[in-house]
C-alpha cells in the first residue's frame, strides 16, 4: 500500500508549515518494499486546501512529478490537476510520486482584483524534495546512519588487491558504511583529482579495465564489506590540458564567447610577461619583504598597467566620435532618424544631458566590458539629439563640434572615475595576493619567481588549436563573499579584471550558457559523464557546488537520477547564506549538506554545531493533528481513511505532514581539504571531536587520516605518498564503537525523525551529549573533554539524570606521544603522529532509589582528549507507554453526549464555579496566568502553539516539570460532573489511567506526555462531538467543524441557569465569559438568533426543541422574555425576542424531520393568561397549559390588538440604569400599513439595547440606540411569521386564520400579509434618484444616503429613520418577498462598501455625526456619547450581523448576477470566492482565538475590543447559517 503524506497549502498556494523560509519541504523517509509490486508509487502527496481559498477559483495545481515509474522526468514539464471548488468542503488533491528527486509545484487560479473582477494569477513556485532510499545488500540505510570515509585514490596505490582491498578492510573495521572517493578519472597535468583530464575515462593505472573495473569495485564494496560508494562529481571545470577543450574551445570563456574578458586576458598576459622578465626590469625574483613587494608593484604599474592602457576599455573615443559626427553632419544630416526630444531640465544641465545622451544613443551597455573603445554612441542618434538641441542648420565647427566635445567629455568623466577605482582595486588585489603567496606565514611561501612558478597564478589557460589559432580560456576559482547566483565569469561582474578570483591555474572554467544550445558539445559530454557516474556509484559529492550554475546542476542531476533515482547527493556550500543554501538544496535535491566540526574556532562553537545537528531537544513535544485539518467524522469516511497507509500520530486518521526542515547535514569531523586537529587544535582533540560528531542526529563522516592521527592536511595537488592505516592506529578502535552506537540509534528511528532527541551541555572544555530515542526511552550519554589547546585542570560538575538509569560502556583518552626527536620517515608513505589510545576508568554511575536519579561522575584521571560513554534507560518510558497514551480515547468517549463533552472540554471560570458551588475555577499557570477554560480546550489553546514551536521554555512546560498538579486537576475537576446519567466517568478513567502511567516518568518528559494525553483526548472529544452532528458537518471543512464546536462550547448544564424552572436542562449561553451563568446566560433574542446555526445545522434537534418549549412557557403580554431567568423570573423588555422566537420555530419545522409535531406540544404557562404577575412558586404559576400552536397565535393576536403595560417590579431592583419612563412598554400595529411599532426614547427594546450608565457624563438613563418606531428587522420577521402561519393553515397544521385588532376589526392573516407587501418598500426604501421620492414616504431634506433601506420608520427622532445600519439584511433573509430585488441588491452593495469591516458590520454609517466606533465599557469620562460604553451600537462592528449580510449578499448575487450562478442551479466559483473573501478574517480570528470562537464585536476596522465577549454564540451561529442555506437550498 502506498504511503500518503499531507501538505497543507494556503490561500495563494503557499505551503502551510512552520519555518517555511528557513527550511526545505522534505518528505519523511519511506523505504520502498523491494519485494513489492513493480511500478507502485513511493508516496501519494495529498495537497490539503482549505475551502474557499483563492486558489480554488478555477484553480489548477501544476506539478512536474512524473505520472509513472518508467516515465522520464522533465523538470520543465508541468501537468495540471484541477482543484475542485467548494467553500463547504476542504479540498484534497492526490499526486502520486514514483521517484525520488527535486520537484516543484505552482498554482494557477482566478483571483479577484480590487474591484472584484476575475484576473488570472499564477503563484510562486514551491519546491519539495523526495529523499532517495539507500540499501546495503537489501537492508535499508537511514540518512542518520550514514558514516562516510573520504578517500583520495592517488594515495591508495595502483594495485587493487594489495593496496585497495586492505584499505577496504580497515574502513569496514572502523564501522564506516560509505566511502567517498575523490574523482577516479584520469587526472590532468597538475595531478589533482579535481583537475580531470577526461571525464569519461577512468585512471588506467588503477582501473585498466575502465568502467568495468570501477563497477566491479563498487559491487565488491557493497557485497563483501557492506559499504556504499560515493564519487566527487565536477561540473564546473576541467583540467587545463584536457584535449577536448582544444577541439571545442567554445566550452570555455574566451575572447569570442566572453568578449567582456578581453581586458582581463590582456592584463593576465602582461603580468605573465612581467613575471618572466622581472630580472631584466631590475627586480629580484626572490621577494623577501613587503618593501621589495612594493617596488615590484611599482614595476607592475609601469610595465603592466602602463602598457595595458586600461582606460581605453572604459571611455568613449572622443576623436573618433567627432570625426564620424562631422562626416555624418556634412553628408547625412538631412536623413536624421526619428526626432529625440530633450526635456528642458536636461538640456540646461550638462551632467544630466550627458546621462541622457548615453541612455538614448549608446550602442551597448557601458557597464559591460568589451574591446578597447567599445563604448560608443550611435552617430545618427547623437546627430539627431544635437540637431534638436542646436538646430540642423548650425555650423559644425563653431556650434556642433564644440557642444559635442563638452557632452563627450562629460560622458567620459564618470567612466574615468570608474577606471581609476578599478585600477586601484587591481593594484590592491595584486599586492595582497602576491603577499599571501610569497610572504604570509599562513600562505604557501612559494619562493623564487620562475617560469614554472610565476609571480602570480595565471587567470587564463593559453593554447594554439589544430588550425593555429591562439586561445585564452578563463581558469576556474572562487571569490570571497561572492553571490553564488551570479556567474563570476559573466559580463555582470569584472572579477577577472579586478583580480578578485582565487584562481585554480590547473582548471579551465566551463561555460554552459543559459541552455544546451549555447554550448552543445559541453552539455552532451557532461550529461554523459553524469549518467556514467550515477550508473556506477550510490552517491555524488558535488564539487564546488556553490559556483555551479543552478540550471546546470539541476540538468546534470536530473540526467543522473534518470539512471539512478536513489542517488544520494551531498555538497559543501560556501554561499555564506542559509537562504542560498536552501535554494540549492531545493533546486538540486541535495540530500545532505556537508558541515565540518574542525571549522569551529572554539569549544562553544563546536557545542553549538553539535546542538544544531544533534536532533530535537529531549522531551520535545510531538505533533498531533488537533484541529488544523478537518476530521473524517462520517463513519464511511473514517473507515476509508483508516484503510489508507498514513502513519497516524493519533487515533484520528490524518496523514503525516510534509514538513519544512533545515537541510539535512553530513557532519564531518574533518573534510579532505581542511587542516587536521594537530594543525588547528591538538592531535588529542581528534577523539572528542570524532565522538561528538558521531553522537549527532545526522549523517557523519571524516577524511582518511583523521582517525589515524595524521599530522597535517594532505595537499591534494602535490602530495605523492600513500596512506598508512591499521586497526591499532589512532582512534580506529573507538571509531568502531561509536559507529555501532550511531547505527543502533539511527535504526530505532527509521520511520519517525521525531524520535531522535538530544541534550547538549557545555561546561568549560567539556561537552556532554545525551542522545535519546523518544519512544523507547533508551539512549547514550557522551562526556567529551576537548583539547583545543593545552589547558589547566578542569573538572566536570557531576551529572544528575533524573528518572534515568545509566550503565558505563567505555572510556578512552587519546594521548600524544610525539616528541621533538621524532623523525619523519621518507619511505613513500604518510605516517601519523605517535599517539596512544588509553583505556580509562569508567564513569561512576550511582543510582539513588529514593529520588530515582543517577549521578554520573568523571574519574580522577580524565585528561584533555578523553571521552566516556554510558548507556541510559529512562524509567517508565518505553514504546508501550507511547502507544498507550495515544490510544483508547475514542473508545472511552464513544458514549459521551454533547453536553458531557461540554463539561469535559470547555467551562469558563464562572461555569466551573457554578458546577462546583464556587469551590473551583479555571487552572492558573505560574508566570502565565489563567486558562480560559477549565476543560481540555483551555489547555489546547496554549498547547497548539507550544507544540508547533516546540516551546520547551514555555511557562506551562516549566510548570509541568515542577510537579504533577496539572495532571491531577485535569481529572479531578471532572468528578463533580459525573452522574449515572452520563458517561463522563469512563472518560475520566481513561485520562486518569494515562496520567497515572506518566507520573512515573522523569519530570523532563512530563510536558511531552501531558501534551500527548491532552491532545489525544481533545481529538477524541472533537471527533465524538462531530459524530453526533449532521452528515453535512461531518463532511465539511475544518472551519465549519470548528464553528460547529461552538455549539458544544455554548450549551451546557448549569446550576444557576437552566432553561426549565424545576429541572436541570442544558441552556445556551449568549457568550463567554460575560454571559455565562445565572440570569445573564440566556437571552431570548440571542438564543433564537443563535439556534438555527448552533442547533439545527449541527442536528441538535432535541436541544432546539427544549429551548422552544421552555421559552414558550414564559410567554406574557404576547412577548418572549429578554432574560429568561431560568423560567422563574423572566424580564419582558425586548420587542424583538418574540419575532426571533417565531422565526426559529419556523426554521425548526422546516428543517427538522417531522418538525411540525412540535405545534401540538403543550407547555405549562409561567403566568396566568391575564398577564398578572405572580411569583414562580405561586399555586397559579404553571397551572395553565397551551400548545405551541396557541403560543404562536397568542403572539400574533396580542400584537394585533396592541401591547401596553408597565414592567413588573419596575424600578432599580430590575434595572438600575433606566429612567422610570423606560419601564413603560407600548407596542402596536398601524393598520394603514400593517407595520408593528413600539418603544419610546427612554427604552431600547431591540438588540441595540445599550442604556447610558454614566452619572459623570450625564448619560445615565439615556439609551444609546432607542430605535423606537417600526424597526426594519422586526417587520421583516413579522412578515415571515404571517407567511408561515398562512402556509401552516393551508396545510391544516394551524387552526387560526385571523386576528382582531385594537379597533375590534377582524383582520385575516392574508390581509395583514397584503398590507405589509403593499407598504414595506414605500415606508422603508430610500431611492437612488431624488426624482423618485414621490413614490415613497420620504422627507427628502433629511436623506443623508440613498439607495438604502431605512433602519426605522416613524421614530421619535426622524433623522434616525434614515441612518444606515446593518439591520435590513435580517429582514431580507427572512422575508425576501418584501423587497424589490434590484433595490435590495443596490442596498447590499452599499452595505458591503460602507458598513462591512474585517469581522463585523459597522452598526452605524461612518459618515453619520453620531458614529463612535470605539467601545470601552469600562471607561467613564465626560463624553456623553461614549462614557461607559453608551456607543455600544453606534459604530462598533458586530460579528453576528455579517452572517445575515452574507446570506443576503449570496442570495441577491445568485439571483441577480449571471456570473454568480451556474444555470440558475448552484452558486458559481466566482460567487463562492466573493463570499470566502469576506470570511477570510473570521477564519484567521478563529484559529488564533484561545476561546475557540468568534468575538462579539470589534472596534473600528477590526481592532480588538477588550470589552467584547471573546466568544459569542450568535457570531459563530450566523456564519453557520450561511452554510446551512447552501446545504438546504442547493444540496451542497
Amino acid at each position: 500500500m502506498t504511503k500518503i503524506v499531507l501538505l497543507r497549502i494556503g490561500d495563494t498556494g503557499e505551503p502551510i508549515v512552520p519555518n517555511l523560509s528557513g527550511g526545505v519541504l522534505t518528505f519523511p523517509a519511506c523505504p520502498p518494499d523491494l519485494n513489492g509490486p513493480v511500478g507502485e508509487p513511493l508516496f501519494v502527496l495529498r495537497f490539503y486546501i482549505v475551502s474557499g481559498s483563492k486558489i480554488c477559483n478555477n484553480g489548477k495545481i501544476w506539478t512536474n512529478v512524473v505520472s509513472g515509474a518508467k516515465e522520464k522526468f522533465n523538470r520543465a514539464s508541468f501537468t495540471p490537476t484541477e482543484i475542485s471548488t467548494s467553500i463547504y468542503r476542504d479540498v484534497m488533491v492526490d499526486i502520486s510520486i514514483y521517484q525520488p528527486g527535486a520537484y516543484s509545484y505552482y498554482i494557477t487560479y482566478n483571483d479577484l482584483s480590487d474591484d472584484e473582477l476575475e484576473i488570472d494569477k499564477k503563484s510562486c513556485s514551491y519546491h519539495f524534495v523526495v529523499p532517495p532510499s539507500l540499501f546495503i545488500n537489501g537492508q535499508y540505510l537511514t540518512f542518520n546512519s550514514v558514516t562516510l570515509q573520504s578517500v583520495c585514490s592517488k594515495w591508495v596505490g595502483t594495485d587493487f588487491e594489495k593496496d585497495w582491498i586492505p584499505l577496504f578492510d580497515d574502513i569496514k573495521n572502523k564501522g564506516y558504511n560509505m566511502i567517498h572517493f575523490t574523482p577516479l578519472q584520469k587526472r590532468g597535468e597538475s595531478n589533482s583529482p579535481y583537475s580531470i583530464y577526461d571525464q569519461l575515462e577512468f585512471d588506467g593505472a588503477i582501473f585498466p579495465g575502465g568502467e568495468a573495473d570501477v563497477s566491479r569495485m563498487v559491487k565488491i564494496l557493497e557485497k563483501d564489506y557492506g559499504i556504499l560508494s560515493m564519487t566527487d562529481i565536477v561540473f564546473n571545470h576541467t583540467a587545463n590540458n584536457s584535449v577536448w577543450i582544444r577541439d571545442h574551445p567554445d566550452v570555455g570563456y574566451n575572447e569570442e564567447t566572453a568578449p567582456h574578458l578581453v581586458a582581463a586576458m590582456e592584463l593576465d598576459s602582461l603580468l605573465l610577461h612581467f613575471s618572466e622578465n622581472m630580472r631584466q626590469h631590475g627586480y629580484d625574483t626572490i621577494i623577501r619583504d613587503e618593501a621589495a613587494l612594493a617596488r615590484i608593484l611599482d614595476g607592475i604599474k609601469i610595465h603592466v598597467l602602463g602598457q595595458l592602457k586600461l582606460w581605453q576599455f572604459y571611455i568613449v573615443n572622443t576623436n573618433e566620435h567627432i570625426l564620424k559626427l562631422e562626416d555624418y553632419w556634412r553628408n547625412e544630416v538631412d536623413k536624421l532618424p526619428e526626432k529625440i526630444d530633450v526635456p528642458a531640465n536636461v538640456s540646461s544641465d550638462l551632467q544630466k544631458l550627458a546621462s541622457f545622451t548615453v541612455e538614448k544613443c549608446k550602442v551597448k551597455d557601458f557597464n559591460i566590458m568589451g574591446h578597447r573603445y567599445d563604448n560608443k554612441l550611435d552617430i545618427a542618434k547623437f546627430s539627431n539629439l544635437l540637431s534638436n538641441l542646436y538646430g540642423a542648420e548650425s555650423d559644425f565647427n563653431s556650434v556642433i563640434k564644440e557642444n559635442a566635445l563638452k557632452i563627450l567629455d562629460e560622458i567620459n568623466l564618470p567612466l574615468y572615475h570608474t577606471y581609476d577605482t578599478d585600477n586601484n582595486t587591481i593594484c590592491s588585489q595584486l599586492y595582497n595576493r602576491i603577499k599571501y603567496l610569497r610572504l604570509d606565514d599562513h600562505g604557501p611561501k612559494l619562493g623564487e619567481v620562475t617560469i614554472e612558478n610565476p609571480l602570480i597564478e595565471p587567470y587564463f589557460t593559453r593554447f594554439v588549436d589544430a588550425n593555429g589559432k591562439r586561445w585564452s580560456l578563463a581558469n576556474n576559482g572562487w571569490i570571497w563573499g561572492g553571490n553564488p547566483l551570479v556567474d563570476f565569469a559573466s559580463n555582470q561582474l569584472k572579477s577577472y579584471l579586478l583580480r578578485e578570483v582565487i584562481v585554480w591555474g590547473d582548471c579551465v572554467k566551463l561555460r554552459y550558457g543559459s541552455k544546451p544550445e549555447d554550448s552543445p558539445y559541453l552539455w552532451q559530454r557532461m550529461i554523459s559523464y553524469s549518467k556514467q557516474s550515477a550508473k556506477l556509484f550510490d552517491g555524488f559529492r558535488i564539487d564546488n557546488c556553490h559556483s555551479t550554475p543552478i540550471h546546470v546542476g539541476t540538468a546534470m542531476l536530473d540526467a543522473a537520477r534518470s539512471v539512478n533515482p536513489n542517488l544520494y547527493v551531498v555538497a559543501e556550500l560556501f554561499t555564506g547564506s542559509e537562504e542560498y543554501d536552501i535554494l540549492y538544496v531545493q533546486e538540486l535535491g541535495i540530500s545532505s549538506l556537508i558541515r565540518e566540526a574542525m571549522q569551529a574556532p572554539s569549544v562553544a562553537e563546536l557545542s553549538r554545531l553539535c546542538h544544531k545537528h544533534g536532533g530535537r531537544p529531549i522531551g520535545s513535544f510531538r505533533w498531533l493533528p488537533l484541529d488544523c485539518i478537518s476530521y473524517p467524522a462520517h463513519p464511511m469516511e473514517y473507515e476509508k481513511r483508516c484503510l489508507e497507509d498514513i502513519q497516524c500520530k493519533s487515533e484520528i486518521p490524518i496523514p503525516q505532514l510534509v514538513t519544512s526542515l533545515e537541510p539535512h547535514a553530513l557532519f564531518m569531523d574533518c573534510t579532505h581539504d581542511n587542516e587536521m586537529p594537530a594543525q588547528k587544535r591538538t592531535v588529542e582533540d581528534t577523539l572528542p571531536t570524532a565522538a561528538l560528531v558521531s553522537f549527532c542526529s545526522c549523517a557523519n563522516g571524516t577524511t582518511m587520516g583523521f582517525d589515524e592521527g595524521y599530522p597535517e592536511l594532505l595537499n591534494i595537488v602535490n602530495e605523492k605518498r600513500k596512506y598508512t592505516y591499521g586497526a591499532n592506529m589512532g582512534i580506529s578502535k573507538v571509531k568502531k564503537l561509536l559507529s555501532d552506537i550511531r547505527h543502533e540509534i539511527a535504526n530505532q528511528s527509521v520511520d519517525d525523525i521525531e524520535k531522535n532527541e538530544m541534550y547538549v551541555h557545555l561546561e568549560n572544555e567539556f561537552i556532554t551529549i545525551h542522545r535519546l530515542n523518544a519512544k523507547t526511552g533508551r539512549g547514550y550519554l557522551l562526556v567529551a573533554r576537548t583539547k583545543f589547546y593545552q589547558d589547566g585542570d578542569q573538572n566536570l560538575t557531576p551529572i544528575v539524570l533524573h528518572g534515568v538509569k545509566a550503565k558505563p560502556q567505555f572510556s578512552y583518552a587519546f594521548v600524544n606521544k610525539q616528541d621533538s626527536t621524532s623523525e619523519e620517515k621518507d619511505d613513500g608513505f604518510i605516517h601519523p603522529l605517535k599517539t596512544e589510545l588509553v583505556e580509562l576508568e569508567q564513569l561512576s554511575c550511582s543510582f539513588d532509589y529514593d529520588s530515582l536519579s543517577t549521578t554520573i561522575s568523571v574519574p580522577g584521571f580524565f585528561p584533555q582528549g578523553s571521552i566516556a560513554v554510558v548507556a541510559t534507560e529512562t524509567i517508565g518510558c518505553n514504546e508501550e507507554l507511547d502507544d498507550y497514551v495515544r490510544t483508547g480515547a475514542i473508545e472511552a468517549a464513544k458514549n459521551l453526549t454533547l453536553v458531557d463533552i461540554n463539561a469535559i472540554m470547555y467551562r469558563c471560570d464562572a461555569e466551573e464555579r457554578d458546577a462546583t458551588n464556587g469551590q473551583s475555577g479555571v487552572y492558573s499557570i505560574p508566570n502565565y496566568g489563567n486558562l480560559v477554560y477549565a476543560g481540555i480546550q483551555g489547555w489546547i489553546s496554549i498547547l497548539r502553539t507550544v507544540i508547533e514551536r516546540n516551546d520547551l521554555a514555555h511557562p506551562l512546560a516549566d510548570h509541568l516539570r515542577q510537579g504533577k498538579w496539572a495532571l491531577d486537576y485535569v481529572t479531578n475537576r471532572l468528578r463533580p460532573y459525573e452522574s449515572k446519567n452520563n458517561s463522563i466517568h469512563e472518560f475520566r478513567v481513561w485520562l486518569e489511567s494515562r496520567f497515572s502511567r506518566i507520573k512515573d516518568a522523569p519530570n523532563f518528559l512530563i510536558p511531552r506526555f501531558f501534551a500527548l494525553i491532552v491532545g489525544v483526548a481533545y481529538e477524541a472529544l472533537r471527533f465524538t462531538a462531530l459524530k453526533h452532528m449532521t452528515k453535512s458537518i461531518q463532511h465539511s471543512t475544518v472551519f465549519i467543524q470548528s464553528l460547529s464546536m461552538v455549539s458544544v462550547e455554548m450549551v451546557g448544564l448549569m446550576n444557576t441557569a437552566s432553561i426549565h424552572p424545576f429541572k436541570k436542562m442544558p441552556s445556551l449561553a449568549a457568550g463567554l465569559p460575560h454571559f455565562s451563568y445565572d440570569f445573564m446566560r440566556c437571552w431570548g433574542r440571542d438564543v433564537f438568533i443563535s439556534s438555527r446555526g448552533l442547533l439545527l445545522s449541527t442536528g441538535r434537534y432535541d436541544v432546539a426543541r427544549d429551548h422552544i418549549l421552555c421559552f414558550a412557557k414564559t410567554l406574557k403580554h404576547g412577548l418572549i422574555p429578554n432574560l429568561l431567568g431560568s423560567g422563574k423570573d423572566p424580564r419582558y423588555n425586548a420587542r424583538d425576542a418574540a419575532w426571533f422566537f417565531l422565526q426559529f420555530v419556523q426554521d425548526y419545522i422546516h428543517l427538522v424531520p417531522k418538525g411540525e409535531d412540535i405545534l401540538q406540544e403543550k407547555v405549562k404557562r409561567r403566568f396566568p393568561l391575564d398577564d398578572t404577575y405572580i411569583p414562580y412558586d405561586d399555586e397559579k404559576a404553571f397551572s395553565v397549559e397551551s400548545t405551541l400552536e396557541d403560543i404562536i397565535y397568542e403572539i400574533l393576536s396580542r400584537h394585533a390588538k396592541g401591547i401596553k403595560f408597565r414592567e413588573a417590579n419596575a424600578g432599580t431592583q430590575i434595572d438600575s440604569q433606566m429612567k422610570d419612563e423606560g419601564f413603560n412598554i407600548d407596542i402596536y400595529v398601524d393598520w394603514e400599513n400593517g407595520l408593528v411599532f413600539g418603544g419610546n426614547e427612554w427604552n431600547c427594546g431591540t438588540w441595540m439595547d445599550k442604556m447610558g450608565e454614566s452619572v459623570r457624563a450625564g448619560n445615565k438613563g439615556y439609551p444609546g440606540t432607542p430605535r423606537n418606531g417600526a424597526a426594519i428587522e422586526i417587520n421583516g420577521l413579522l412578515k415571515s411569521a404571517i407567511r408561515f402561519v398562512i402556509e401552516l393553515h393551508q396545510k391544516n397544521l394551524f387552526k387560526y386564520d385571523s386576528v382582531v385588532n385594537q379597533h375590534g376589526d377582524k383582520i385575516t392573516f392574508k390581509q395583514w400579509d397584503s398590507l405589509l407587501m403593499d407598504n414595506f418598500e414605500k415606508c422603508f426604501y430610500v431611492p437612488e434618484n431624488e426624482e423618485e421620492d414621490g413614490n415613497y414616504i420620504i422627507n427628502s431634506k433629511i436623506v443623508h444616503r440613498r439607495g438604502i433601506y431605512k433602519d426605522l420608520f416613524r421614530s421619535t427622532k426622524e433623522y434616525e429613520d434614515y441612518q444606515l445600519r446593518g439591520n435590513f439584511p435580517i429582514a431580507y433573509n427572512v422575508a425576501p418577498e418584501l423587497f424589490t430585488k434590484s433595490h435590495a441588491l443596490s442596498a447590499i452593495i452599499v452595505t458591503d462598501q460602507i458598513l462591512r469591516g474585517p469581522l463585523g458590520i459597522r452598526t452605524l454609517d461612518p459618515s453619520d455625526l453620531e458614529y463612535r466606533p470605539y467601545y470601552h465599557n469600562s471607561v467613564d469620562n465626560d463624553d456623553f456619547a461614549t462614557a461607559k460604553g453608551r456607543n455600544y451600537h453606534q459604530g462598533p462592528e458586530w460579528v453576528w450581523l455579517i452572517g445575515y449580510f452574507l446570506r443576503a449578499f449570496a442570495k441577491l448575487h445568485f439571483q441577480e448576477i449571471d456570473r454568480c450562478n451556474i444555470d440558475r442551479c448552484v452558486p458559481s466559483a466566482y460567487l463562492q470566492q466573493l463570499l470566502w473573501k469576506r470570511m477570510t478574517e473570521h477564519k484567521k480570528h478563529f484559529w488564533h482565538s484561545e476561546w475557540a470562537g468568534l468575538t462579539e464585536l470589534t472596534n473600528k476596522d477590526g481592532d480588538i475590543c477588550n470589552d467584547s465577549s471573546p466568544t459569542q454564540a450568535w457570531s459563530a451561529a450566523c456564519l453557520l447559517d450561511i452554510y446551512l442555506d447552501a446545504w438546504s437550498e442547493y444540496g451542497m
